[in-house]
Formats: structure tokens, C-alpha cells, sequence
């Protein structure tokens, strides 16, 4: 026999908080940067982001991960389209992204502020 489950939304216990998805496969956090280095225009799973220093952005989780074996994917670019390094540095509750200049391929070159788009799946704790 099938069965069909039609909703509307689905919400916490308290009627208005987002679910919290613990061992699902689904993104978990996003962090999307374009005008203010550390300062996040749209994120998802972030309880804050600091502009550490020139060219490293740290984020901040709203709930852990099981440890630092998730999957952090996204892109870092500058206003001409052009794709840059970067290196993510992970622990349970937060990671720092670490740009570099040189477009991805290229020479490593120094830490710059370029725009960040980055999305994080993985177990939470």
C-alpha cells in the first residue's frame, strides 16, 4: 500500500523554528558573501561570521557537527567573474575559509577579501 504525506510546512515543537536535521543528507549550512567580508548577505546554519583577517572569513555553526569530517563546497570569485583558491580550515562547531589569490589553477598567491559562496552537509552532533 502507498502512502501520500501532503503538508504545508514543517515546523519544530514550538510551532515556528526550522526542523533541525541531524544524520539527513542535505546541506546543513550555507554562507553566501557579497558586499561586507565576514558578513553574510544570505547564510542558513550560521550563528556568526568574522572577517578574521585579509582574505579569512570564520564561521560559526548553529548546531555542531559529529566532528570535522564534513563537506564544505562552494566557490570564491571577484566581481569580473574570475574563480579564486581557497582552503577551508574545519572543526565540530566552526571553520575558517581561507582565499587566495590566483584563479583556481593558478599560483597561490596572497590572502584576499573576494566574495564567498560556500555550502556544508555532514552529520550533525
Amino acid at each position: 500500500m502507498t502512502s501520500v504525506l501532503n503538508v504545508d510546512s514543517i515546523a519544530a515543537k514550538d510551532g515556528t523554528s526550522p526542523v533541525v536535521l541531524t544524520k539527513q543528507n542535505t546541506i546543513k549550512v550555507f554562507y553566501d558573501s557579497k558586499t561586507t567580508f565576514g558578513t553574510a548577505d544570505k547564510s542558513f546554519g550560521i550563528s556568526s561570521s568574522s572577517d578574521v583577517s585579509t582574505g579569512v572569513t570564520g564561521l560559526n555553526f548553529t548546531n555542531s557537527f559529529d566532528g570535522a569530517f564534513y563537506v564544505a563546497a562552494g566557490m570564491v570569485y571577484d566581481a569580473d567573474g574570475n574563480v579564486y583558491n581557497d582552503q577551508v580550515t574545519k572543526s565540530s562547531s566552526s571553520c575558517r575559509i581561507i582565499v587566495f589569490g590566483g584563479y583556481a589553477g593558478g599560483s597561490a598567491g596572497s590572502a584576499q577579501d573576494k566574495d564567498i559562496e560556500i555550502m556544508i552537509t555532514g552529520d550533525l552532533a
